[in-house]
């Protein structure tokens, strides 16, 4: 079972919009429980915001911006942090593309958790999120308007591969941190079963070899069901996977959703693999913690 890196610095990603105050609140709130070691905040300029460069009316006009608005953001940041924690708050000007300043950094710096606002209904922040979540060397977490700043109830949402253990390694990380009640979501699919779906004692013949997948899958953590619930839920192919997982997650009021990402972050067109790629896009009301998926040259580094 692959090792999982432990949270002590986290990379906050603002945009000088309404969702900086809840990503900078609960990125406070998240280090607090979690006792993370560092806090950075990083703000991209993009330049065809500013001036032409050779205009003589603005020839500090990059350097003094930056500066305002790195003050600014401190200045935020001071409100909600303890002296304690290490902070830092960076900005930088991107020639073409702001996402393109955060994936630089996390592959250059130590970066463990990456948070983006998620703003609902909004196209650009759709397409920014998607490319930060295919790019970044680091895992991910997607910050809702008004969060909850709790995580009394934890769902990880597993389907027993590799992916998934690192998942729930950070779900029992985050418990023992918090003491918050942790629970599991599984979607089994009967097309995918060696037992037609169509008699009752196929489904119980299946349901039975998924408990047992189950507790096979507890074993490697020294856990059993009675110390952590799953939801098994059967997928009839009119709901898609993801919205079964958020539906769950809703109806159990967990204040963090877990997911592994299974699809080949490198290539693009793969993205996150289709479930955790849908919840991305979907309006979850509550943070959403995905695990990247590795490569295997970057995993013996943990």
């Amino acid at each position: 079972m692959d090792k999982v890196k432990e949270l002590n610095t986290l990379l906050v990603c603002l945009d000088l919009t309404e969702i900086d105050q809840y990503l900078i609140q609960y990125a406070s709130f998240l280090s607090d429980a979690l006792d993370t070691e560092r806090v950075i905040f990083l703000h991209a300029i993009q330049a065809y915001d500013l001036p032409d460069k050779k205009s003589k009316k603005y020839p500090d006009l990059e350097s003094s911006l930056s500066q305002t608005i790195r003050k600014e953001i401190t200045q935020a940041v001071s409100e909600r942090f303890h002296k304690g924690t290490k902070t830092e708050v960076i900005t930088k000007i991107e020639e073409e593309d702001a996402a393109d300043v955060i994936i630089d950094f996390t592959r250059k710096e130590e970066v463990d958790l990456t948070l983006i606002g998620r703003k609902f209904g909004e196209d650009r922040a759709g397409r920014y999120g998607r490319k930060i979540a295919t790019q970044v060397n680091s895992d991910l977490m997607f910050v809702p308007e008004n969060p909850e700043f709790s995580v009394e109830k934890i769902l990880c949402a597993i389907d027993f591969s590799r992916e998934s253990e690192r998942a729930f390694q950070r779900a029992i990380d985050i418990q023992r941190f918090t003491g918050a009640e942790l629970s599991c979501h599984y979607v089994y699919d009967t097309s995918k079963s060696y037992f037609p779906a169509t008699t009752l004692r196929s489904s119980s013949a299946l349901e039975k070899k998924v408990h047992k997948k189950f507790r096979k899958f507890l074993k490697k953590f020294d856990m059993t069901p009675e110390q952590v619930s799953c939801h098994f839920e059967l997928n009839d192919q009119i709901t898609g996977h993801a919205e079964r997982i958020n539906r769950q997650a809703e109806e159990m009021e967990s204040r963090l959703l877990i997911i592994g990402a299974k699809g080949q972050t490198s290539v693009v067109t793969s993205l996150l693999g289709n479930v955790t790629e849908n919840i991305r896009r979907m309006d979850v009301e509550m943070p959403v913690m995905i695990m990247k998926n590795i490569k295997r040259k970057e995993r013996d580094k943990y």
